[in-house]
């Protein structure tokens, strides 16, 4: 049985403009009525998480910020992480050469140095605005303690950008595209499997009785905690074959779930 469900937002749960779609809050709302749990495992910050949680009408565990910070259903922290602080300013240094927007996060802020279309752009999908800061490269590792780093830009230039970040840092840290217009960089071994394993860790789950689904590249760790992995259809290829099914919407994971019989079911427990 599925004792855990795992989403991610932006692109699967999560549309443009905060768009949820209502079949998905139904179906979401359904199986945590009849026993089967929800987490969200997500690039994007706790709070952000939370208001999501909020708009859906459920509760649920929460991974932010790719697996940087692990908050259980109770809203009580079980892990968080963020970058040593000499490694953090070296990482700024270096893709400060990069023709791209950057972005700092930590806890529940998101910093960048100036002011630009693209970051207007931004925010508009942030459930929060990111402070201009044009001291940020100054204060990171100083007064600025990053939890995760990212770099924005058209998706030719992401993918390069990916590349030269893994020759740049190698094992140093973990990076990957979370979006097609972005590379989040993590500190090492930090990743949504990380978050989760934390977590189920202390829900006492075994990987295989958690079930997955989402679209870019930092699932892909988690795709490979489980048999039960599902992929958005929008999503790349690459991601796709890495999923054990592909499907349009977060109901349609839910549903086939429930027609293979692996979601708890009210009428089942009471028959116990």
């Amino acid at each position: 049985m599925i004792k855990l469900f795992v989403t991610d937002l932006d692109g699967t749960l999560l549309g443009v403009d905060h768009y949820i779609k209502n079949e998905d809050i139904d179906a979401l709302n359904r199986m945590i009525e009849d026993g089967t749990p929800l987490a969200v495992a997500s690039g994007r910050m706790d709070h952000e998480i939370i208001e999501v949680l909020k708009r859906v009408g459920v509760n649920g565990h929460r991974v932010s910020q790719n697996g940087a910070f692990v908050f259980n259903v109770e809203d009580t922290q079980i892990h968080a992480t963020t970058f040593d602080k000499e490694l953090a300013q070296r990482i700024i240094q270096t893709i400060d050469q990069e023709p791209m927007i950057k972005t700092v996060s930590t806890a529940d802020e998101t910093f960048t140095n100036e002011s630009n279309a693209f970051i207007d752009m931004i925010s508009e999908q942030m459930f929060h605005e990111i402070i201009v800061n044009p001291e940020l490269n100054d204060q990171v590792g100083k007064t600025i303690i990053p939890s995760k780093i990212t770099l924005h830009g058209k998706e030719e230039d992401v993918m390069k950008a990916d590349q030269r970040i893994k020759d740049a840092f190698g094992e140093e840290i973990d990076s990957f595209i979370s979006h097609e217009t972005c590379v989040d960089m993590m500190p090492k071994s930090i990743n949504k499997q990380s978050g989760l394993r934390q977590l189920i860790d202390g829900l006492g789950i075994h990987p295989e009785e958690i079930a997955c689904v989402g679209d870019s590249f930092n699932d892909l760790s988690m795709f490979e905690m489980t048999p039960h992995s599902y992929a958005m259809a929008t999503a790349h290829d690459e991601v796709k074959k890495k999923a054990n099914t592909v499907v349009d919407h977060v109901h349609e994971a839910v549903e086939d779930l429930d027609k293979k019989g692996l979601l708890s079911k009210k009428e089942q427990a009471a028959d116990v």
